[in-house]
């Protein structure tokens, strides 16, 4: 039984470390498992951060990162734990799609490439921007009960009558749409200018039922007309940011 004991703690200490040498240690390379915003998300804001998540603690001595960034924006990053944060600087475009590469390198490597892509924020949409200056300006003519009812701009349906996405040539800014209309001229001027309401006029009846200043009339401020034109061709004429 002595004898049986003593080869059993032999072949221990000779088999114990073979297979130690030949069992796999942990892996040190690191695997994405998430982001904020999620891949392929719409609507992250200009001034927020891409945050990648792998499945273990970066090294706190990564110093440099190569990454592939379309289109291209300056990047600085931080560490916190498992998560590198890219922010970008200046802020990210508006109505961009950005797609993001990262190979492995020697100060983070990992288990496969990533390709990231996502979509900022429009500066402009239709819902929050666009409609209200419609609704004071030319609403009171271009809906079902105005003159212009031919030609409605009530809805954002509608108002794609008069807009292709990207164009800067769209009908709905040419000077004709962006100027006050003849019709809105003959109305009743008093010596100050502004519009005087008469009991005949089908938009200055819809602006004072809806408490819109008579002045708006058909009449877009330059810096109105450029909020419009961005919407138009950089933000597509989205309807909303969601």
């Amino acid at each position: 039984m002595g004898i049986l004991i003593v080869l059993l703690c032999w072949l221990g200490l000779v088999l114990l470390p073979a297979w130690a040498q030949g069992t796999p240690g942990p892996d040190p390379r690191l695997t994405w498992v998430g982001a904020q915003p999620q891949d392929l998300q719409t609507a992250l804001p200009v001034d927020q951060p891409v945050i990648l998540t792998f499945d273990q603690p970066l090294p706190a001595t990564l110093q440099e990162l190569a990454i592939d960034l379309s289109p291209n924006t300056p990047l600085g990053f931080q560490i916190q734990g498992s998560q590198l944060i890219l922010q970008p600087d200046p802020a990210w475009q508006f109505s961009a799609t950005y797609t993001l590469t990262l190979e492995s390198q020697e100060q983070l490597p990992l288990t496969q490439p990533i390709t990231y892509q996502f979509r900022t924020v429009p500066q402009f949409t239709y819902v929050r921007d666009v409609e209200p200056l419609l609704r004071a300006s030319c609403v009171g003519c271009h809906y079902p009960q105005g003159r212009m009812r031919a030609k409605p701009l009530d809805t954002y349906e509608a108002v794609m009558a008069y807009v292709k996405p990207g164009d800067p040539g769209s009908v709905l800014i040419q000077p004709r749409w962006t100027n006050r209309h003849a019709t809105v001229l003959r109305t009743r001027l008093g010596p100050d200018g502004t519009v005087q309401p008469t009991g005949r006029s089908p938009e200055v009846a819809f602006n004072l039922r809806n408490g819109i200043p008579l002045d708006r009339l058909g009449f877009w401020r330059p810096e109105e007309v450029e909020i419009v034109r961005t919407w138009i061709v950089q933000d597509r004429a989205v309807a909303s940011s969601e």
